[in-house]
């Protein structure tokens, strides 16, 4: 229509940690393995939940609830494993720009360890708000907004900060 302008849309991939939604921009997403063994790492941090062998590449595995809470999340039958991109892999992707320093992420494979996956959403950037301000100040650096949806919020992590640590 002439005289509208185009809308900025994100898309997010949403994903559940007890029961509460979650979810990162979909450009840095590899892949979402099905539940696969994590192996334990001894002496690691406790942010670290292990690893994993994906396809002969072994992956660190981040806890992201002891990340935010500081709760060891326990792994359920269903649990899976978001893959993020490597440094490289983001590079490539036109027309992006992460609120964060792609260089965390590094040369090497990463992942988050989820309950389950959700959808896949388009949203409307201004749909995307601030994080509430009673959020404490040490894991609002995590978070990049909070989509409010009318079934239940989704909250936007930034996987760079969470790794950065």
């Amino acid at each position: 229509m002439p005289g509208k302008e185009p809308m900025n849309i994100k898309q997010v991939i949403s994903f559940f940690l007890n029961d509460v939604l979650y979810g990162f921009d979909i450009r840095i997403i590899k892949e979402i393995t099905p539940p696969v063994q994590i192996t334990p790492v001894p002496l690691k941090q406790k942010e670290v939940h292990g690893i994993v062998n994906i396809r002969g590449q072994v992956v660190i595995v981040f806890d992201i609830t002891v990340i935010l809470s500081g709760k060891v999340q326990s792994v359920r039958g269903n649990s899976q494993i978001v893959i993020l991109k490597t440094t490289r892999e983001i590079a490539a992707v036109s027309d992006f720009h992460p609120s964060f320093d792609e260089g965390v992420i590094g040369d090497k494979p990463v992942g988050f360890l989820i309950d389950s996956v959700g959808d896949i959403l388009n949203v409307e950037q201004l749909l995307i708000e601030d994080e509430p301000s009673h959020i404490k100040e040490q894991n609002t650096s995590f978070i990049d907004g909070v989509i409010n949806l009318e079934s239940q919020p989704i909250i936007l992590l930034n996987p760079g900060k969470m790794i950065s640590l």
